[in-house]
Parts: C-alpha cells; sequence; structure tokens
C-alpha cells in the first residue's frame, strides 16, 4: 500500500491526531515486539494507544488496540522518563515533508508552559524518532548520526536539532489540482486551513479487501473497489495490524537475527564471568600449601633459637589468616560460579529454542529472556507475553488410544509438563543438550518395548539441538519425576528414575513427512 504520495496526508493525519489527543496525558511509553514505538493516551476526549513504525517500508502513526510491549533501555525508556505525566498539546506537520511534531508538556497556574517535541520522521528508509528540549536540541533519537556516519545531518544529543532537507517531488498539491481540477484546489484549501470538519478519504480495496490505496481526492484506479471512509488514522491502524507477507517474512527474521545476538552476546558475558571464578578458585586452591606452611613453621619452633619462636609464630599466623581468608572467598565464589553455570544452561536453551520456534512464538521466548536476563524493579513493566491463541503442541497419533505432544517453545515445553501431562505419562528429552520435551500418553498401559516408546525418543531426538546427528542420546521417565528448575528458563527441569534410548532423527523425519502426506480422516 502507497498511502503518503505528498505532505497533504500527513497534514490531515496531524489534524486527526489532535483532534483524538488535545490534552490527553502520556502514561505509558515502551516498544512493541515488532519495533513500534508505543505511548499510551489518557484523556477526557480521548487516548489509546499511538503506534509509530518508523523504520516500516511505508512508515506510519495509528491508534491502535492493544500490543504486547516490551520496556527495552535506551530510547523508549528516556522517553517515559521525559513523558509521563505530559499532556498533549499541539501536534502539527510540516509544509511539503512527512515530519510529524508533537508538542508535549505542561502547564503551571500561570499558563507558563513547559515541553518538550517528539519529532516523527515518517521517511521511508530513512524513518526515525527524536525528543527534543525546549531549546530545540536534541535530548535522544531512535538512530543517532555523528559526522563520520552521516556529515549532512548530525543527530547527537545535545545538538540542535534539523529537519530534513525538502524533497521536491513532494510539491504535489499543484500537479494534483491540474490533474483533477476544483475538488483537489478546495481539499488543498480546506486541509492547509485546519478545518475542523474533515472530508472524507478515497479508498481503495482489491477484491480480497487489502488495502490498496488512499487519498483526499478521486484516483483513477481500475480493477479496485472505492469506498469513502473518515479516519486516516484507522487505516494507518489496519495497515499495521496486516504487513505484506515478505515485510514480515523480513521482519521475523531480522527480529530472529536480533534475538540470537542479544543471547549470544549474554552468553559470551557470563562465560568471561565464569572463566574469571575460575580462575579465582584455581588460585585459592592453593591455599593447602598455606595451611601445610603455616603447620610446619609450629612444627620447627624446638629446633630453633627461642629469640626467634616470636617472629615464626607471628609468620604462621600470617599464613594460617591468609588460609582462611581464602576459605571465605570460595565460599563466596562457589556460589557464584553455580549461579552462572545455570544461567548459562538458560542461555543456551534459549539460543536453540529462537533458532528453531516458529515467528508467531519469537516473542514469547524473547519475554522468557527477558524476564531472565533483563529484570527491572519497575513494578508497571509489561506483563509476561504468553504464547499466542491457537498454539498448541505437536500432536503425532502412534495408534489409536497412543499419541505424542511435542513443545514448540520454552514457555509451551513448561505448560506441555507441568499442566497437559498426566503424572503416569512417560517425559522424553535429548541427554544433556537443549531440546523440546516430549510427552507420552497412553489411555491404557503399553509395555515396556512398545514400539511407541522409540517413536517418542526419535522425536526427542530430530526436536533437539542434534537434529543433524544420526543417531541422540535419549533420556525418559515417568512426568511425575520431573521438577522445575527455580530462576531458569521456561522448560528447564531436573529430573530422576530415568531410562537412556537412542532416538533416530532421519526416522521422526521420515514419519512426520508420512504422516503429512497421508489424507486426513475426520474423527469420530
Amino acid at each position: 500500500m502507497r498511502v503518503f504520495t505528498d505532505w497533504l496526508l500527513l497534514r490531515r493525519c496531524a489534524l486527526e491526531l489532535l483532534g483524538s489527543l488535545r490534552g490527553a496525558r502520556c502514561t505509558a511509553v515502551a516498544t512493541s515486539f515488532d519495533q513500534r514505538l508505543v505511548l499510551r493516551f489518557e484523556g477526557a476526549a480521548g487516548g489509546g494507544l499511538l503506534a509509530v513504525a518508523c523504520f516500516a517500508p511505508t512508515p506510519s502513526v495509528a491508534l491502535v488496540p492493544e500490543l504486547p510491549l516490551e520496556e527495552r533501555p535506551g530510547f523508549a525508556r528516556l522517553l517515559r522518563d521525559r513523558l509521563i505525566g505530559a499532556r498533549v498539546l499541539q501536534v502539527s506537520s510540516r509544509r511539503n515533508d512527512r515530519v510529524l511534531r508533537l508538542r508535549m508538556g505542561t502547564r503551571s497556574r500561570f499558563g507558563v508552559a513547559r515541553f518538550h517535541d517528539l519529532i516523527l520522521e515518517l521517511i521511508p528508509r530513512f524513518g526515525n524518532a527524536l525528543l527534543l528540549n525546549e531549546e530545540g536540541r536534541i535530548v535522544a533519537a531512535m538512530q543517532s548520526f555523528d559526522a563520520r556516519s552521516n556529515a549532512r545531518r548530525l543527530t547527537v544529543e545535545g545538538a540542535p536539532y534539523e529537519a530534513p532537507p525538502l524533497d521536491e517531488r513532494l510539491r504535489i498539491p499543484r500537479t494534483i489540482a491540474r490533474a483533477y481540477g476544483e475538488e483537489a484546489e478546495r481539499v488543498v484549501a480546506d486541509i492547509e486551513a485546519g478545518i475542523e470538519l474533515l472530508p472524507q478519504l478515497y479508498v481503495y480495496r482489491d477484491r480480497g479487501g487489502q488495502l490498496l490505496q488512499a487519498h483526499l481526492v478521486q484516483l483513477p484506479l481500475h480493477d479496485s473497489v472505492e469506498s469513502r471512509e473518515p479516519s486516516l488514522l484507522a487505516l494507518f491502524a489496519e495497515m499495521q495490524a496486516a504487513p505484506s507477507t515478505a515485510g514480515g517474512v523480513r521482519s521475523a527474521t531480522s527480529r530472529r537475527e536480533r534475538l540470537l545476538a542479544r543471547i549470544e552476546k549474554r552468553i559470551a558475558a557470563d562465560e568471561r564471568d565464569a572463566e574469571q571464578i575460575l580462575a579465582r578458585l584455581r588460585e585459592i586452591g592453593d591455599r593447602d600449601a598455606l595451611r601445610a606452611a603455616g603447620t610446619a613453621i609450629y612444627a620447627s619452633l624446638h629446633e630453633r633459637a627461642p629469640e626467634e619462636h616470636e617472629a615464626l609464630k607471628s609468620e604462621a599466623r600470617g599464613l594460617f589468616e591468609r588460609y582462611r581468608a581464602l576459605g571465605l572467598r570460595a565460599q563466596r565464589l562457589e556460589p557464584a560460579l553455580a549461579r552462572l553455570r545455570e544461567r548459562l544452561a538458560s542461555a543456551r536453551i534459549l539460543h536453540w529454542e529462537t533458532s528453531r520456534v516458529e515467528p508467531e512464538l519469537l516473542a514469547e521466548v524473547e519475554a522468557s529472556f527477558v524476564s531472565i536476563f533483563e529484570p527491572r524493579s519497575d513494578p508497571t513493566r509489561t506483563r509476561k507475553t504468553k504464547a499466542p491463541k491457537g498454539s498448541a503442541p505437536r500432536e503425532l497419533r502412534v495408534r489409536p488410544g497412543v499419541r505424542i505432544l511435542i513443545g514448540r517453545s520454552p514457555e509451551q515445553n513448561a505448560d506441555l509438563t507441568f499442566r497437559i501431562a498426566r503424572p503416569q505419562d512417560r517425559w522424553f528429552h535429548a541427554k544433556n543438550i537443549p531440546g523440546a520435551h516430549v510427552i507420552l500418553q497412553c489411555d491404557t498401559e503399553i509395555a515396556e518395548d512398545d514400539e511407541a516408546l522409540g517413536v517418542a525418543a526419535d522425536c526427542a531426538a530430530l526436536f533437539s539441538h542434534a537434529s543433524a546427528s544420526a543417531k541422540v542420546d535419549v533420556e525418559f521417565t515417568r512426568r511425575k519425576h520431573v521438577r522445575k528448575q527455580r530462576d531458569g528458563a521456561p522448560g528447564l527441569v531436573f529430573y530422576t528414575n530415568a531410562r537412556a534410548l537412542i532416538g533416530s532423527p532421519e526416522r521422526a523425519r521420515a514419519l512426520l513427512s508420512a504422516m503429512e502426506a497421508a489424507p486426513r480422516t475426520p474423527s469420530s
């Protein structure tokens, strides 16, 4: 969809925003999981969630329903610190450009306003958002450019804000007026004057209802369905809610890569910390030599002259004191090393899960990572994201009364094991490597050599970090012998009473392919 054909539509957008948000107070700032900047407004005249997609193929702003949000450090958090409690005083746009300015602030009893300007540069491929102070200087920017990266335009903290250079190609009103006559001239005049009663938009959709184009004047678009609609913000919300397939794939791929990079950075940092602690523990491991040296001094006192005894005893006491101090240090370092190893286990599981989950479950894995590795003390932080509605474990019917359930994500692994599985169900997992939880459910008890056990082991091997191997060690036990690991990643568990099997990823892959190819029969 191509909506921003000229600055008049953005002027129309500014008028709609002002009508919806005038006087509304900002109560929250965050980012959505698809990198939109989101501000929550509340006020007598209205409000809602303002979602700003600066970096989308078609940048836009929209008032949208609820979104899964996260409060990352950086630009969104700085906006929260500066804008929470501020009211929308003015919304304006720049002539012949795609820049919106939201002036937000408070007024004293004497009418003196203290404000910040939120600048939204809605320019394809070059979008940005910036916060300015009362002097017009940049407080922060979503994307910062210094002299080395962009000599034409600086967006560094403290620098005066300079709007992007005007694009002469956006001077379209005269062209529209020549092409479409008096109606366009009237629309241009009305929008520039900022009339309260905004004209309805000409909206064009394909036969399937997908949004193609919208404008203030009628366009000669053939093979499309034309309608008149009142709100550009509503069209932008529709556009943000239904990105193109290619764009959605690119977004999911980019988001997966970003999350993998965050987890890899955390793993590298924790591995460095663990190595430092191990080095200190190795040094402390030599403390027995201090104790032996002190003991040897006391044992040899009778061989030394009496006048040397006090000095030797003092030396021995120093050795014993160092021995005790190193022991106390070891008592602090060993639990710290154990905690680091637990964190590394969680991080490696989440890294593998990030690489394998479906795009719609990436938000869930990201929320798990944030909750473990980026905890916040702010009580207003966003709740942990749940799996999308309709998301269910993968299910295989081995035969009537025997089924295998496979978790698709960390949260789903935990849900499958501790809510869906029954105490006597068999629980499978690849040994000592990240993998999905696999549950074998049987309506009646099966023999210990039943082929279903081998199928479940093959599935656990396929949905594990060793899926490229020919054979994978798999362990299984009754579900009642599995316990959660406190403070670990979702799905990280302890288990006992395990038995071993060898799983074949290739056998499971062939079975899944055969089941997908087989015609489905209605269930009775």
